[in-house]
């Protein structure tokens, strides 16, 4: 949020504000302030929106909201964003190295005594991180280009492959509901930006909904509870099919094992098996294979000795 004291309002910015209102408001009635709302960095939960995705919410956010927590209750309304654009920071770099860009708001309050605090607060700095709520398409994982929406990867958020960090491009935003004001807003970047707050999760991943339910500290929305039913269900037949896989590296060992150690019980062999991963159980099997290999060496048989060659002629009649 820009901390300088509330600039007059120009009647440009009056006009803007009237596309909102019922009728026409002076510029003493009216505090403005400009909000951050997103930008295309990377967040704290491991997600950044495009800068294509900035330009379309642009579009899908002026005349949307402000409230507190994003509780949807009509008493919570703050503000009313009048006008948004995508701004470029001019030598920042976000995490892939490319220009940073921001989703900037500019919002509207009425001045009445009921906000006179409010707008004291934000003058102060106190009341200042926001974060938005709203839907996206598409959901693409960065190491292997897949819609999270539609279908899982395997690759986690947060964790790295080859040395790369996977991260999740939020793309296509289909709709905007709502900012709030939040004490710890998701993308570190925003102030008076995309929510933390555990009261509702208007948009959330997977990895993050478990994690808040775990601490007991998570309200689903339908849209929420919907992606999470469907990472379980992924999550049910990926397990499904690396049980059969499991089962088949289990039933190679046992083969093997009885020909490479067969003073080994079964008892003592399923128990091993029981604690082992999957990458030690396929370790076991080489293993058990390259045993079994050398205690029954091939035998090399050699043809046998020619019988001498005898002078039968005598014998022709």
């Amino acid at each position: 949020m820009n901390e300088e004291k509330n600039p007059a309002v120009s009647e440009k910015e009056l006009e803007a504000i009237g596309r909102f209102s019922r009728r026409k408001l002076s510029a003493e009635e009216v505090y403005t302030f400009p909000v951050v709302l997103c930008d295309n960095d990377l967040d704290r939960d491991n997600e950044c929106f495009t800068d294509a995705a900035l330009e379309k919410l642009a579009v899908l956010f002026c005349g949307k909201t402000g409230i507190f927590d994003h509780d949807p209750r009509g008493e919570k309304q703050t503000a009313r964003i009048y006008r948004c654009a995508v701004e470029t920071e001019d030598g920042r770099l976000n995490h892939r190295g490319e220009p940073y860009k921001a989703l900037k708001g500019w919002a509207y309050m009425v001045r009445t005594a009921a906000n006179a605090d409010l707008i004291l607060e934000i003058e102060g700095g106190i009341k200042k991180e926001v974060s938005v709520g709203c839907a996206v398409g598409k959901r693409v994982c960065s190491v292997c280009g897949a819609d999270r929406t539609e279908e899982g990867c395997g690759h986690l958020a947060g964790k790295r492959y080859g040395g790369a960090l996977c991260y999740t491009l939020l793309e296509d935003p289909t709709d905007a509901y709502e900012w709030s004001f939040v004490a710890v807003p998701a993308q570190p970047a925003a102030g008076v930006t995309k929510s933390r707050s555990p009261k509702r999760a208007l948009y959330l991943t997977p990895e993050r909904a478990i994690a808040e339910m775990e601490r007991g500290e998570l309200h689903l929305d339908a849209a929420a509870a919907y992606g999470l039913r469907k990472h379980i269900e992924l999550l049910e037949k990926h397990s499904e099919e690396a049980g059969r896989y499991r089962e088949t590296l289990c039933e190679q060992i046992r083969r093997r094992a009885m020909l490479a150690q067969p003073e080994m019980t079964p008892a003592l062999l399923e128990k091993s098996m029981a604690a082992l991963s999957v990458p030690e159980l396929e370790t076991l099997a080489a293993l058990m294979k390259k045993q079994a290999a050398r205690r029954f060496a091939p035998v090399v048989q050699t043809a046998p000795a020619k019988e001498p060659e005898t002078d039968n002629r005598a014998f022709c009649i």
